[in-house]
């Protein structure tokens, strides 16, 4: 399984990610993993492997020395090591990359060598902090791909930190909506991101948020239409790029995408709004 864990800055999500990998011990309360208590069982013993934001590469090292170094820690023998780098470096398209160092590799390359390393571990769950922040939109839409086959390839429960509502979308099967180190809404994918429960989740989650008579509403930026629901008047209207709009209205300033121009004497109608809890 995947799970996606979509966050806002200063929420909580490297410390969760640290302790349930045995970087760090909890406050308070426990770290269950299948029904198990791990809170205070050793890094070593938990099968948990962390892809970090920063990769954490050893760029005194081969590509190749990297992927295998945990299985040196291991002592597992040489023939061993060698041809289970061989093995994921093969699903991971980098085998000639292998006796290179990570300087002389691209970033998407590095990004594959720190998954290869964590992976060839076999581990039986995977902790992904962030690891395409640092890449274009392209080299992020490639490897996504990647990440996508490896629960089936590996046998592994994947949790994905992110805060890149693609990442989400494309890689979660369920999502957690972190914020100020509390979940504030999770369930699968299609339910949380079509039914924010409140301001707060819609928010983060992208949504334009909106109140009539009272009563707060959540707008995706693409469902506003012509002839829809709840029509506004258009104070002023700012195209950007691709058919993104800002748009203000008597009723606030909300972020639109149209794949018709928007004119500001058309006024602004919309379809689909989501009554919110608060």
């Amino acid at each position: 399984m995947k799970s996606g864990l979509y966050w806002v800055p200063g929420s909580g999500k490297t410390s969760i990610l640290n302790i349930i990998s045995g970087i760090m011990l909890p406050d308070s309360g426990r770290v269950l993993k299948d029904g198990k208590d791990i809170t205070y069982d050793k890094i070593e013993e938990r099968r948990v492997g962390f892809v970090f934001q920063d990769l954490g590469l050893f760029y005194s090292m081969t590509v190749a020395e990297n992927i295998a170094y945990g299985l040196k820690l291991k002592k597992k023998g040489i023939n061993e090591i060698n041809e289970k780098v061989k093995e994921i470096s093969d699903f991971f398209g980098i085998r000639d990359q292998l006796l290179k160092y990570p300087s002389q590799l691209s970033g998407g390359e590095r990004q594959l060598v720190a998954l290869s390393r964590t992976l060839v571990n076999e581990p039986d769950l995977l902790l992904m902090d962030e690891p395409l922040s640092s890449l274009d939109s392209f080299l992020r839409g490639s490897i996504r791909w990647y990440i996508r086959d490896i629960p089936a390839r590996f046998g592994v429960s994947v949790i994905y930190v992110t805060h890149d509502m693609a990442d989400a979308e494309i890689l979660g099967d369920s999502i957690a909506v972190l914020n100020e180190g509390t979940i504030i809404q999770d369930g699968p994918k299609a339910d949380v991101l079509a039914g924010p429960r409140n301001s707060t989740v819609a928010k983060i989650l992208g949504y334009n948020v909106f109140e009539v008579d009272g009563k707060k509403f959540a707008i995706r930026p693409e469902n506003f239409v012509n002839g829809g629901d709840i029509r506004f008047k258009i104070i002023h209207a700012e195209k950007g790029f691709h058919n993104h709009y800002l748009i203000d209205t008597h009723m606030g300033r909300f972020y639109v995408i149209s794949s018709k121009e928007i004119f500001e004497e058309d006024g602004l109608s919309l379809k689909n709004a989501i009554p919110l809890s608060d």
